[in-house]
């Protein structure tokens, strides 16, 4: 078995027809299921033509036969006007029933209900599926596989400590050295890493953010069709105020597993802190669906969609319906949404909550200064609409919470100023007290974002534009492709001479730019001996074109300030993570003044 993960067999759902709706729907029924599950990572699913294959025989024969830990038997009866689904989970190595499920819906709704159907069988038969691997490695921890350890890891990072993090992701460690290659159990580390950073433990918090944000790129190296790889991603964008990319990473996982109430419940949370509560909610209420016997911390989630749309009534019902919230902040979640409504006595027994957590889990033990908790929770929670924010603060303002004094404007200083800025159609740089005006490049948005973070690294992954997701392991270039670039190299050697000779100085430039580029495309393509690369992952990709696109505009940067191009060129760094690395700080201003526009014509 892969990773000691399960591995599942779905047989055809029993009819007492083999013709009509009711067969179609139990054909339907056996591939849609086999297709869902086959988008949980952890789960190893055979194809549903195998299941066909071998439905004449017992349990044990089919394990035998397939090498499988789990068989799913089901069938589809008639009674009245009504259809049944019944489903069956057998543990086929111990020989046990693991879990039953029975679904009742009118015929008349026969199609209609199928995805419903599917993705209720689909959600609960993955978590009972977890649920028995994790008792079951219990039994024999000295014994667990790469899966199994890493299951009981993400169990331990539900507690929410600075000391089940570590015992967390010393199980992640275990798994990797029994797996190397287990991107889910590199996720775990990133996420352990996620949860100091985030929300506790922040007398470490630059080196957190770095260990999780490099941990997770890692994972997604070695498997980029894991929907929880690119959640954990999401959040580390979020919490960044990166909205876009965190955005656009929840969305793809959402497209990888659609029926994962973990997922869905996560990214409820995640949708309201993006602007899109309404979004929020029905993710919940989807999670809840699918999961009727969800944990404690479902209705928690949803409260807090609720309240960023305002209702508070509903936040609060379902605040006291949760239980195991391990934020320290929930609570001022449930103090502003009872002020809201008035409930001031409630409000401040919440907020009293609030602070005791975050005394304990943040100062540890030292008394906050007055505004210290409320000014943390602005910083720790990434709102990103203002309306959020001052509904937020509004209800903080009610229940006479010590709110943080305003900030200061700061002053401008009076020497040089170091400016990369877009204006118009170009960039406007200053450095050193010189300025120069360069036309738009795509690697002059890459250094932008890098200087906006200096010392940090970011992976080429989130510089790029969207690559295409299907890759395949292309060659860089096909043989007509690296053919017809070496015949324009040549083309462009002589043009250049030509121009040289007429001393058409604007001309030349533009083709030595072309050449250098197209050398630059040659060079990465091949590898030793001229042979092509391989282009083995979406990361390779992004490496190749956000390295080339770096060192082009530094080129452009340097013809134009000499003095700005070398400190480019000993602070960039680029490869699969890039990096802006002064020796001495720089104050950057990455966003234009007006004399700059008029400068550009803007």
């Amino acid at each position: 078995m892969r990773h000691g993960s399960a591995v599942l067999v779905v047989l055809p759902f029993q009819t007492p027809s083999s013709t009509g709706a009711e067969a179609m729907l139990s054909q339907g029924l056996l591939e849609d299921i086999t297709g869902e599950l086959s988008r949980f990572a952890t789960l190893h699913v055979l194809a549903w033509s195998v299941g066909a294959a071998v439905a004449g025989l017992s349990d044990a024969e089919i394990r035998d036969r397939l090498e499988v830990s789990h068989v799913l038997r089901g069938s589809l009866r008639r009674a009245g006007e009504r259809l049944r689904v019944a489903v069956d989970l057998v543990d086929c190595v111990a020989g046990t029933p693991v879990w039953s499920e029975r679904f009742d819906f009118p015929a008349e709704d026969l199609f209609e209900v199928q995805d419903d159907v599917v993705a209720r069988i689909v959600a609960t038969l993955h978590v009972r599926l977890e649920q028995a691997a994790l008792v079951e490695a219990r039994r024999r921890p000295a014994e667990m596989a790469a899966y199994e350890l890493t299951l009981e890891g993400f169990a331990r990072l539900r507690e929410g400590t600075l000391e089940a993090d570590e015992a967390a992701r010393d199980l992640f460690e275990r798994a990797i050295r029994v797996d190397p290659h287990y991107a889910r159990a590199h996720a775990g580390i990133a996420l352990s890493w996620f949860n100091e950073w985030s929300c506790q433990f922040w007398d470490r918090y630059e080196e957190s953010a770095r260990r999780a944000y490099a941990s997770a790129h890692g994972a997604l190296a070695l498997d980029d069709r894991d929907a929880h790889l690119h959640h954990i991603l999401g959040k580390l964008h979020l919490f960044r105020r990166d909205w876009e990319r965190a955005s656009w990473y929840f969305d793809r996982a959402l497209q990888l597993c659609p029926n994962d109430a973990e997922l869905l419940i996560g990214q409820a949370v995640w949708e309201s802190y993006l602007g899109r509560p309404a979004a929020g909610i029905r993710l919940a209420e989807r999670a809840m669906r699918l999961n009727p016997c969800h944990p404690g911390y479902y209705p928690g989630a949803a409260a807090l969609t609720h309240l960023l749309m305002g209702d508070f009534g509903t936040a609060v019902d379902l605040a006291r319906r949760s239980t195991g919230m391990i934020y320290v902040d929930t609570p001022a979640f449930w103090a502003v949404a009872c002020a809201h409504l008035g409930r001031i006595g409630e409000a401040r027994s919440y907020f009293s909550q609030y602070e005791a957590n975050f005394r304990d889990k943040i100062l540890f033990g030292r008394a906050p200064q007055p505004g210290e908790a409320v000014r943390w929770f602005f910083d720790n929670n990434p709102l990103r609409l203002g309306e959020h924010r001052e509904l937020m603060m509004e209800g903080f303002r009610r229940l006479d919470a010590p709110l943080p004094l305003s900030k200061r404007p700061a002053t401008r200083d009076a020497g040089s100023v170091s400016r990369f800025a877009r204006v118009g159609q170009g960039w406007v740089v200053a450095f050193e007290g010189r300025q120069a005006l360069l036309p738009d490049l795509k690697g002059f948005s890459d250094i932008c974002r890098l200087l906006e973070r200096p010392g940090e690294e970011v992976h080429c992954l989130d510089l790029a534009e969207r690559l295409p997701a299907e890759h395949g392991g292309d060659a860089v270039l096909d043989d007509r492709a690296r053919a017809a670039l070496k015949a324009r190299i040549r083309d462009l050697q002589e043009e250049i001479a030509d121009a040289e000779e007429r001393n058409d100085i604007g001309r030349t430039e533009r083709l030595r730019n072309e050449f250098e580029t197209l050398v630059e495309t040659l060079s990465d393509a091949l590898g030793l001996g001229g042979r092509s690369r391989r282009l083995g992952s979406l990361a390779e990709r992004a490496r190749t074109t956000v390295t080339w696109r770096i060192r082009h505009a530094v080129k452009r940067v340097t013809a134009a300030h000499p003095e700005l191009g070398r400190h480019f060129a000993h602070t960039l760094h680029t490869g699969t993570f890039c990096c802006y690395n002064p020796e001495r700080s720089v104050a950057w201003r990455l966003t234009p003044d007006p004399a700059a526009s008029l400068a550009l014509g803007a």
